[in-house]
């Protein structure tokens, strides 16, 4: 029994020392709750974000291995609650495969089997994919059941502002923009936290600094937001567009859950479409998901300071 009992201690002490294992190099790097990760894992999901952003791999070895660590930490903690919730079999995923166009459609691949080829050079497969699909879709699915009453959209303003723009003929300016979040305890993080920020812009460019400091889900495509029009943004966001150039960006902008910085990759000119009632949808869906972002934020935030994460 005593023997016993010393060799589950020892079993202790090696995993909270971190002591590797002699045959495989094997470290436990964190714990978040009754969850580890290891150097294994943290190089496992460096493959996974440098497959979705190729451009991770010009960010130093040790900014990619942090981002790694944030982002296993931010999948355990949504896992764990969304485990609470929902009886999720993540061995057979198979309804989850229609979500994996909007990962590999960004990155220029036609089809899944074209996606499954491209894993392969990173040393992942589909299944690694699926699993992280699935652990965001149910969190979105969880959040929008806790928050859907309190999403705020003045819908009649909206269809009056479609048709004010239906009532012009010409073309729709279009803006392909990047994003990066961040958030600052105080005035002195703050001024800390954007002078990161802005240093790394710099000596890089926009979207190395989206992938290191956003917080935001975009953070893993360089910040990339996408192509929208006038109507899918604040008319106070669209001012300040306006007056950018190409490859300029915004100073931060206040927004519910923390600082926004918008940077301008393109601009271009399309054909103005006169279908309001297709127009109106989207941008109630634009807005009721930027409202869940906020409230995803926010209750992630929540999780995190009541789990414990013990980080070497």
């Amino acid at each position: 029994m005593v023997k016993i009992l010393t060799l589950i201690y020892l079993f202790i002490i090696l995993c909270s020392n971190n002591i590797s294992y002699a045959n495989d190099g094997y470290k436990i790097i964190i714990k978040v709750d009754n969850e580890i990760i290891s150097n294994h894992d943290i190089n496992k999901e460096k493959k996974y974000l440098s497959a979705l952003n190729p451009k991770i791999l010009n960010i130093p070895e040790n900014e990619i291995k942090k981002i790694s660590r944030q982002s296993l930490i931010r999948e355990i903690i949504k896992k764990n609650e969304v485990d609470k919730y929902y009886d999720v079999n993540y061995e057979s995923l198979q309804k989850i495969i229609p979500l994996v166009k909007n990962i590999y459609t960004r990155l220029g691949i036609n089809s899944v089997e074209e996606f499954k080829i491209y894993l392969k050079q990173y040393d992942l497969n589909l299944d690694d994919v699926l699993k992280k699909l699935a652990i965001e879709n149910y969190w979105n699915t969880l959040i929008y059941q806790k928050y859907k009453n309190q999403i705020n959209i003045d819908e009649d303003k909206i269809k009056k502002k479609l048709k004010l723009e239906s009532s012009t003929i010409g073309k729709e300016e279009l803006f392909l923009l990047s994003e990066i979040v961040f958030t600052a305890k105080d005035k002195n993080e703050y001024t800390n936290n954007y002078k990161k920020i802005l240093d790394t812009i710099k000596t890089k460019d926009f979207k190395s600094a989206a992938t290191i400091y956003s917080s935001s889900d975009t953070a893993k495509f360089g910040g990339e937001i996408g192509w929208v029009g006038k109507n899918d943004i604040s008319e106070k966001i669209y001012k300040k567009l306006s007056t950018l150039k190409i490859n300029e960006f915004t100073k931060p902008l206040k927004i519910g859950t923390g600082f926004l910085l918008i940077n301008l990759d393109d601009i271009k000119k399309v054909d103005r479409k006169n279908n309001l009632e297709e127009q109106y949808k989207r941008i109630l869906e634009k807005e009721t998901n930027r409202q869940l972002t906020q409230y995803s934020t926010i209750y992630y935030k929540k999780l995190e300071k009541k789990s414990s994460i013990y980080e070497n």
